[in-house]
Protein backbone atom coordinates (compact mmCIF):
# COMPACT_ATOMS: atom_id res chain seq x y z
CA UNK A 1 0.00 0.00 0.00
CA UNK A 2 0.91 3.16 -0.62
CA UNK A 3 0.03 6.91 1.24
CA UNK A 4 -2.83 8.56 -1.10
CA UNK A 5 -3.23 11.54 0.70
CA UNK A 6 -1.51 14.04 3.38
CA UNK A 7 -2.47 14.06 6.96
CA UNK A 8 -4.85 16.86 7.31
CA UNK A 9 -7.59 15.11 4.75
CA UNK A 10 -7.21 11.41 6.56
CA UNK A 11 -10.38 9.78 4.36
CA UNK A 12 -11.11 6.05 4.81
CA UNK A 13 -9.58 5.40 1.57
CA UNK A 14 -6.24 6.87 2.74
CA UNK A 15 -3.43 4.47 2.47
CA UNK A 16 -5.31 2.04 0.25
CA UNK A 17 -3.94 1.82 -3.84
CA UNK A 18 -6.46 -0.27 -4.66
CA UNK A 19 -9.19 2.16 -3.34
CA UNK A 20 -9.05 4.56 -6.50
CA UNK A 21 -12.72 4.96 -8.21
CA UNK A 22 -15.06 7.67 -8.60
CA UNK A 23 -18.44 9.00 -9.70
CA UNK A 24 -18.66 12.34 -10.98
CA UNK A 25 -22.59 13.51 -11.49
CA UNK A 26 -22.76 15.69 -14.34
CA UNK A 27 -25.43 17.67 -15.69
CA UNK A 28 -24.11 19.04 -18.22
CA UNK A 29 -20.75 18.62 -20.02
CA UNK A 30 -18.89 22.25 -19.14
CA UNK A 31 -16.48 20.68 -16.99
CA UNK A 32 -15.33 17.77 -19.20
CA UNK A 33 -11.80 17.70 -18.72
CA UNK A 34 -11.58 18.33 -15.10
CA UNK A 35 -12.90 17.73 -11.46
CA UNK A 36 -13.96 21.84 -10.93
CA UNK A 37 -16.03 22.51 -7.52
CA UNK A 38 -15.48 25.09 -4.36
CA UNK A 39 -12.76 24.69 -1.90
CA UNK A 40 -14.96 24.08 1.07
CA UNK A 41 -16.04 21.27 3.73
CA UNK A 42 -19.24 20.22 0.85
CA UNK A 43 -16.64 19.12 -1.40
CA UNK A 44 -13.74 17.73 1.02
CA UNK A 45 -13.88 14.46 -1.27
CA UNK A 46 -11.98 16.25 -3.50
CA UNK A 47 -8.68 15.99 -1.92
CA UNK A 48 -9.06 12.37 -1.76
CA UNK A 49 -8.46 12.34 -5.39
CA UNK A 50 -4.86 10.96 -6.82
CA UNK A 51 -3.25 10.87 -9.96
CA UNK A 52 -4.24 7.58 -11.78
CA UNK A 53 -7.62 7.43 -10.45
CA UNK A 54 -10.60 6.12 -12.85
CA UNK A 55 -13.29 8.96 -12.54
CA UNK A 56 -16.94 7.53 -14.07
CA UNK A 57 -19.07 9.80 -15.37
CA UNK A 58 -22.67 9.44 -13.91
CA UNK A 59 -24.99 11.41 -16.50
CA UNK A 60 -27.94 12.55 -14.27
CA UNK A 61 -31.55 12.72 -15.93
CA UNK A 62 -31.39 16.29 -16.86
CA UNK A 63 -27.82 15.67 -18.58
CA UNK A 64 -28.56 16.26 -22.48
CA UNK A 65 -27.54 13.47 -23.28
CA UNK A 66 -29.13 11.48 -21.04
CA UNK A 67 -32.69 12.01 -20.63
CA UNK A 68 -35.46 11.18 -18.23
CA UNK A 69 -35.45 7.50 -16.54
CA UNK A 70 -31.57 7.08 -18.50
CA UNK A 71 -29.61 8.71 -15.51
CA UNK A 72 -26.24 6.23 -15.52
CA UNK A 73 -22.68 5.85 -15.94
CA UNK A 74 -21.70 6.84 -19.58
CA UNK A 75 -18.22 7.53 -19.51
CA UNK A 76 -15.00 7.11 -18.05
CA UNK A 77 -11.76 8.93 -17.97
CA UNK A 78 -8.45 8.90 -15.56
CA UNK A 79 -7.01 11.68 -13.72
CA UNK A 80 -3.51 13.44 -14.94
CA UNK A 81 -2.67 15.76 -12.71
CA UNK A 82 -2.85 16.80 -8.63
CA UNK A 83 -5.50 18.99 -7.57
CA UNK A 84 -4.69 22.34 -7.91
CA UNK A 85 -6.20 25.87 -6.67
CA UNK A 86 -8.24 27.10 -10.28
CA UNK A 87 -8.15 30.20 -12.09
CA UNK A 88 -11.05 31.01 -11.65
CA UNK A 89 -13.69 31.51 -8.70
CA UNK A 90 -16.92 29.47 -8.12
CA UNK A 91 -19.71 31.81 -6.89
CA UNK A 92 -17.02 34.34 -5.45
CA UNK A 93 -15.65 31.28 -3.83
CA UNK A 94 -11.54 29.70 -4.00
CA UNK A 95 -12.11 26.72 -6.40
CA UNK A 96 -9.88 24.02 -7.00
CA UNK A 97 -9.42 21.12 -9.95
CA UNK A 98 -8.20 18.42 -11.29
CA UNK A 99 -7.03 17.56 -14.43
CA UNK A 100 -8.47 14.75 -16.56
CA UNK A 101 -8.00 12.52 -19.51
CA UNK A 102 -10.31 12.63 -22.08
CA UNK A 103 -13.42 10.47 -21.83
CA UNK A 104 -14.08 7.26 -22.66
CA UNK A 105 -17.45 6.61 -24.09
CA UNK A 106 -19.14 3.44 -22.75
CA UNK A 107 -19.93 1.39 -26.00
CA UNK A 108 -23.73 0.42 -23.55
CA UNK A 109 -24.41 2.84 -20.56
CA UNK A 110 -24.70 1.29 -17.38
CA UNK A 111 -28.01 2.58 -16.30
CA UNK A 112 -29.71 3.24 -13.14
CA UNK A 113 -32.03 0.39 -13.62
CA UNK A 114 -29.23 -2.09 -14.51
CA UNK A 115 -27.64 -1.38 -11.10
CA UNK A 116 -31.45 -2.11 -9.25
CA UNK A 117 -30.79 -5.58 -10.14
CA UNK A 118 -27.56 -5.57 -7.51
CA UNK A 119 -29.12 -3.65 -5.03
CA UNK A 120 -28.78 -6.04 -2.65
CA UNK A 121 -24.79 -6.78 -3.70
CA UNK A 122 -24.65 -2.79 -3.33
CA UNK A 123 -26.21 -2.08 -0.04
CA UNK A 124 -24.30 -5.48 1.69
CA UNK A 125 -21.46 -3.58 0.72
CA UNK A 126 -22.05 -0.37 2.20
CA UNK A 127 -22.84 -1.62 5.20
CA UNK A 128 -19.94 -3.71 5.70
CA UNK A 129 -17.92 -0.54 4.99
CA UNK A 130 -20.05 1.05 7.49
CA UNK A 131 -19.10 -0.97 10.43
CA UNK A 132 -15.46 -1.27 8.76
CA UNK A 133 -14.53 2.38 8.82
CA UNK A 134 -16.02 3.21 12.19
CA UNK A 135 -17.67 6.47 11.65
CA UNK A 136 -15.61 8.06 9.18
CA UNK A 137 -17.77 9.36 6.04
CA UNK A 138 -18.41 6.91 3.03
CA UNK A 139 -18.91 9.53 0.49
CA UNK A 140 -20.77 6.71 -0.85
CA UNK A 141 -22.85 7.00 -4.26
CA UNK A 142 -25.57 5.30 -3.14
CA UNK A 143 -28.68 5.53 -1.27
CA UNK A 144 -31.34 2.81 -0.44
CA UNK A 145 -34.69 4.83 0.50
CA UNK A 146 -37.64 2.61 0.65
CA UNK A 147 -38.71 3.06 -3.39
CA UNK A 148 -35.00 1.66 -4.04
CA UNK A 149 -31.34 2.47 -5.13
CA UNK A 150 -30.57 6.34 -6.08
CA UNK A 151 -27.54 7.71 -6.81
CA UNK A 152 -26.58 10.71 -4.22
CA UNK A 153 -26.95 13.99 -5.74
CA UNK A 154 -23.39 14.95 -4.27
CA UNK A 155 -21.16 16.11 -7.52
CA UNK A 156 -18.02 13.61 -6.45
CA UNK A 157 -18.91 10.51 -4.74
CA UNK A 158 -16.21 6.72 -3.92
CA UNK A 159 -17.22 4.34 -5.48
CA UNK A 160 -15.47 1.52 -3.89
CA UNK A 161 -13.75 -1.76 -5.68
CA UNK A 162 -15.95 -3.97 -4.49
CA UNK A 163 -18.91 -2.03 -5.96
CA UNK A 164 -17.21 -2.30 -9.40
CA UNK A 165 -16.29 -5.87 -8.98
CA UNK A 166 -20.20 -5.74 -8.29
CA UNK A 167 -21.45 -3.75 -11.12
CA UNK A 168 -18.19 -5.30 -13.70
CA UNK A 169 -20.10 -8.64 -13.31
CA UNK A 170 -22.49 -7.46 -14.95
CA UNK A 171 -20.91 -4.94 -17.36
CA UNK A 172 -17.41 -6.50 -18.47
CA UNK A 173 -16.89 -3.99 -21.41
CA UNK A 174 -16.01 -1.73 -18.70
CA UNK A 175 -13.24 -3.64 -17.69
CA UNK A 176 -11.80 -3.32 -21.30
CA UNK A 177 -12.61 0.55 -21.30
CA UNK A 178 -10.28 0.75 -18.11
CA UNK A 179 -7.35 -1.24 -19.60
CA UNK A 180 -7.23 1.63 -22.48
CA UNK A 181 -8.04 4.64 -20.59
Amino acid sequence: MTPRNSADHDFWWSGDATERFWIELLKTDEYGDRLFAPDNSKYRPMHGVEVGDVVFHWFSERHPHAGPKKGGIYAVSRVTGPLQRADRLWEEQTSIEIPLSRRSNLNRPILLEDLKQREHELRENKDSLTSHVQGKPLYSPWQFPKTGLKPMTRYLTKLTAADLEVIAADHPHVVAVLART
